[in-house]
């Protein structure tokens, strides 16, 4: 198949990363792209009208089999990116958001994985997460492609659990013979994220209302390069692999600190130390969800003394993946922010 001839499906098009994927290959092929969506976007009719209209948004649930077998119909391949973004943790009160969390992504990827097999068609990717294996709870972890699944960990998160259960589903369809490829970045960043999934820690900063480092580590990627990688992935990686893609890991300080020289933000003088976390978890959980003390949500503060260090060595070699410098990506994300 051409790729100047082929037909691309996107689900989940109109996000952060389905934006850049989408623009990046109206730039590097002549395929014509289809969308599936709840509605249609406004970003992407001006991404059609400024490449000659071609993209046709259909607009459906990946939940709905019957929405998703049509929008497959017009496919040669399939990038099935679309997601629910959620800090709720399982001891919220709130049990919507938790229980789309898990329809969408359990119930959306068997959707359209089923509707791949059933087309004939084997061109297809999933996007997870870097958070299904890459979290650990000791300095020295550093998580690779064959990091087991830290269920006991994400059980209490319900995207990263979720998420981890999405991975189960695509196994299930690579055991079958579905050549299924998984993209796991980690935390996006970078311009273009107009819904604020994924850079609304960074907005708390430059409002100034991160008023301490927790004392975890963690990584980031710039949603660019995740998308300029994800064709190479579709051609050349291996079926079920979930390969990390991550820029840098940093201590919660030393991306602070990063921000801070890019944004003119002062960075917080304080870093909880670990032991005090140890002894009084609860009580500085909830302080910091106290508006005085930087409101945070309750996962992210438990999220940040973990230590979500990945190692993307393996796309670097086998798919040509180069990140650019996080302070780039920082740079970036601040000034689209702004």
């Amino acid at each position: 198949m051409s790729a100047n001839n082929e037909n691309i499906l996107i689900t989940g098009a109109s996000g952060f990363l389905g934006l850049h994927l989408t623009r990046h290959l109206l730039e590097t092929t002549g395929a014509r792209i289809h969308t599936l969506s709840r509605s249609s976007s406004d970003h992407l009719t001006a991404l059609s009208d400024a490449n000659g209209d071609r993209i046709t948004q259909h607009q459906g649930s990946v939940t709905d089999q019957a929405a998703v077998d049509a929008a497959v119909a017009h496919a040669d391949t399939v990038y099935h990116l679309a997601g629910s973004v959620s800090r709720e943790s399982k001891s919220s009160k709130s049990r919507v958001p938790q229980t789309s969390v898990y329809r969408v992504h359990i119930n959306g990827t068997r959707t359209v994985m089923q509707a791949v097999a059933d087309a004939g068609k084997d061109r297809v990717l999933v996007l997870s997460t870097s958070g299904t294996n890459g979290v650990g709870e000791d300095e020295d972890f550093l998580a690779d492609e064959d990091t087991p699944i830290a269920w006991d960990i994400i059980k209490a998160w319900p995207y990263y659990e979720s998420k981890g259960f999405t991975e189960k589903e695509v196994a299930k369809f690579v055991a079958k013979g579905l050549p299924v490829k998984v993209a796991r970045p980690t935390l996006l960043l970078g311009p273009g994220d107009y819904n604020g999934s994924s850079t609304g820690d960074v907005v708390k900063f430059l409002c100034g209302d991160v008023k301490a480092a927790l004392p975890g580590g963690m990584s980031a990627v710039d949603a660019r390069d995740v998308a300029q990688v994800l064709p190479a992935l579709l051609e050349k990686g291996e079926a079920g692999v979930g390969y990390m893609l991550g820029a840098q890991n940093c201590t919660v300080r030393e991306f602070l600190t990063q921000l801070s020289q890019v944004s003119g933000v002062a960075a917080p003088a304080m870093t909880i130390p670990r032991q005090a976390v140890d002894k009084a978890g609860p009580v500085l959980k909830w302080l910091s969800s106290r508006r005085a003390f930087g409101g945070l949500k309750a996962q992210t503060f438990e999220m940040g003394c973990y230590y979500w260090y990945i190692d993307s060595s393996r796309a670097e070699d086998e798919l040509g993946f180069e990140p650019r410098p996080l302070s780039e990506t920082l740079g970036d994300t601040v000034d689209f922010l702004r």
